[in-house]
């Protein structure tokens, strides 16, 4: 239900708090440091069109010896016809999710992965992923990273009225590139492909291109485009939803 996946984002964004004050005293003390980032967008139109779309995520995460875990939430919500007397929901949704990954060797490690998901508009009541992976990195330096992953996760979810739930396989690809030395600028994208293992013609695919450029050490402006795609989505609603989003960073 709705609270479940609730639930799972606060705990989610109350860690990243607690994690992004900590790291203050981490610093000082000589343990491993949290690190991450917290944005927000906010689109508004008066007059022939009259709309409002605020949109936030937040993120930390920490490198230490041969472990990497990253924590993180986004959301969005927006109206039409804002402020009129026919205003209506154009969009209410929130993520949340923690990544767990353990290297076995420079470029081989396993990982473990929970995603939470709530979309008012598409009717995804809550959606849970959960699964282990075997991940590698095709190529591994200070200016490129391109990993792979593939494992099984098992699905709950509530799409409409109905309740399911499910074994997929996960195949998981995220490539990023820093622009310059100063690593001021970078981009990035990645792909997860998600078959029910038992009839393929049942899959998510979710995407997403990214940008970002720094003013300073600790802001920056990022654009980012996901693509969320379900091959058998609630009730008379679409497939497809594509998101384009602007954003403004701050990094701790």
């Amino acid at each position: 239900m709705k609270t479940r996946i609730v639930a799972i984002t606060l705990s989610v964004l109350f860690l990243i708090a607690c994690n992004g004050a900590w790291a203050q005293t981490s610093a000082a003390s000589g343990a491993p440091v949290w690190h991450g980032d917290g944005s927000i967008g906010l689109s508004l139109a008066r007059g022939n069109a009259n709309t409002f779309l605020l949109s936030g995520s937040a993120t930390a995460e920490n490198i230490w010896e041969q472990n990497h875990l990253k924590l993180g939430a986004d959301g969005q919500y927006g109206l039409n016809n804002w402020g009129q007397t026919n205003q209506t929901q154009s969009t209410e949704a929130i993520h949340g999710f923690i990544d767990y990954k353990r290297l076995f060797t420079e470029r081989f490690y396993g990982s473990a992965r929970i995603d939470g998901y709530h979309d008012d508009i598409a009717e995804v009541r809550y959606r849970i992923i959960v699964g282990p992976a075997a991940g590698y990195y095709f190529i591994k330096s200070d200016a490129s990273k391109l990993n792979g992953e593939i494992g099984p996760s098992f699905v709950d979810q509530k799409l409409g009225s109905n309740t399911e739930s499910y074994v997929t396989i996960r195949f998981s690809e995220r490539g990023e590139h820093t622009l310059n030395k100063a690593k001021t600028a970078k981009v990035w994208e990645e792909v997860d492909f998600m078959p029910q293992v038992d009839d393929f013609n049942n899959y998510l695919l979710n995407s997403e291109v990214g940008a970002e450029a720094a003013f300073n050490t600790r802001f920056s402006l990022r654009v980012v485009a996901d693509d969320h795609f379900d091959s058998r989505p609630a009730s008379g609603k679409k497939e497809n939803d594509i998101l384009l989003i602007s954003s403004l960073v701050y990094k701790y």
